[in-house]
């Protein structure tokens, strides 16, 4: 059985806001707007049977200071860097980038 309305005057309907007087809010808790390297040690870490900082630098083909930097947030994902990043784990260059600009972005 098929129920037909005419009148929708029953849906209550909100205030549209015109897209010039929205602003943009940082969300508490941080949301995914975190360190590339946070996305790195969740998604890609495991891939690697590394016995070690040296050992995961030589499997990326990444400098092992440049690593430890990155590693603890402190080194933002740059053009060079991302491509090793795309090499070693398979995701494009682009995600790392796209990945280091919401992260500055949501720093701002």
């Amino acid at each position: 059985m098929r129920y037909h309305i005419n009148n929708y005057n029953f849906i209550k309907r909100s205030k549209t806001t015109p897209l010039k007087d929205l602003k943009l809010v940082k969300r508490p808790s941080g949301g995914f707007r975190k360190h590339p390297s946070n996305f790195f040690k969740r998604n890609c870490l495991d891939k690697f049977e590394s016995k070690g900082t040296q050992d995961l630098a030589d499997k990326t083909n990444i400098e092992i200071e440049t690593l430890k930097q990155f590693m603890v947030a402190n080194l933002a994902v740059n053009s060079v860097l991302a491509d090793k990043l795309e090499k070693a784990t398979k995701i494009s260059a682009a995600t790392w980038l796209e990945l280091q600009r919401q992260y500055d972005e949501y720093i701002k």
